[in-house]
């Protein structure tokens, strides 16, 4: 049985469909049994609806994203000893090329 705290905390996993499908279908049965976290469950599906119909579809321009991504590697490699753009680095037990 789980605990509405810990539903509630993973509506947004649920709603992304991000959440294996034991999980999901353990979220679902509470939700179908829990009057409380199905409102509140409709309330950030709402939410995510809202959000999605305002915002989505937007990306960054082509140029600012590839000034970003420039900068985290130039970032990343001035972290990590001098490593080069493209060289392979070891972070937290596996492999990057940068």
């Amino acid at each position: 049985m789980l605990d509405c705290s810990a539903v509630i905390a993973d509506v947004w996993v649920f709603l992304d469909h991000e959440c294996d499908p034991a999980s999901r279908a353990r979220l679902q049965q509470h939700l179908d049994d829990c009057g409380p976290c199905l409102t509140q469950f409709g309330i950030e599906e709402q939410v995510k609806s809202l959000l999605g119909r305002k915002c989505g579809g937007e990306q960054a321009p082509t140029g600012l994203r590839s000034r970003l991504s420039e900068r985290i590697r130039a970032t990343v490699c001035e972290q990590v000893d001098g490593a080069a753009p493209g060289e392979e680095i070891q972070v937290d037990g596996g492999r990057v090329q940068i």
